[in-house]
């Protein structure tokens, strides 16, 4: 027979207390949160999902923060879990996709002229990550992320001056393939 008011003997118990978060961790994450943010938005191109992404990341790292704090470079760590999470968030957003069929309102031109100017972008560092993936991290977490050279060397797990040199070297590269991209049809 069930009591309305609660008065019920309780069998089992209280519920026991949630696990917290580990101190170090805690701390850890909301070092690098701002880190993370970035990268997830400059991936994903949109805050809502990089949010969504970044804490789908970070319970991902709080399940396996000793393990971080284990890892000879545990910022590497993290942002390795996190392009791996962002990575999965994009192909669940694909599967979801398919399967929807939305009605949605035509987005604003402003929006559409501005996805036009990374299109070019995208593909002329889609080519410098096959060519020289390490002088595309560095310009993509400098440049289009806006990290420290120091920060840069501590997820790449290379000096500064090789930061600084992959960034440079990148950033040129990047500018001659820039203009020797052919124009698709559509392109004026």
């Amino acid at each position: 027979m069930n009591d309305p008011f609660g008065k019920e003997r309780d069998l089992v118990g209280p519920d026991p207390e949630p696990p917290g978060l580990d101190p170090r961790g805690e701390e850890f994450f909301r070092e690098h949160l701002d880190t993370f943010m970035r990268i997830a938005v400059y991936r994903l191109r949109n805050p809502h999902d990089a949010e969504d992404a970044v804490m789908n990341a970070l319970l991902t790292m709080h399940s396996k923060i000793e393990r971080i704090f284990a890892a000879s470079n545990p910022i590497a760590l993290a942002t390795k879990m996190l392009n791996d999470t962002i990575t999965d968030y994009c192909r669940t957003s694909v599967r979801i996709t398919r399967n929807e069929q939305l009605f949605a309102e035509m987005p604003a031109v402003s929006y559409l002229m501005e996805l036009g100017r990374y299109d070019q972008l995208d593909r002329a560092m889609e080519e410098l990550e096959i060519v020289a993936p390490l002088q595309a991290m560095c310009v993509q977490l400098y440049h289009l992320i806006g990290l420290s050279y120091d920060q840069i060397a501590e997820i790449a797990e290379i000096s500064v001056a090789a930061a600084k040199t992959n960034a440079y070297r990148g950033r040129r590269q990047l500018g001659s393939m820039l203009t020797e991209l052919p124009k698709e049809r559509g392109d004026s």
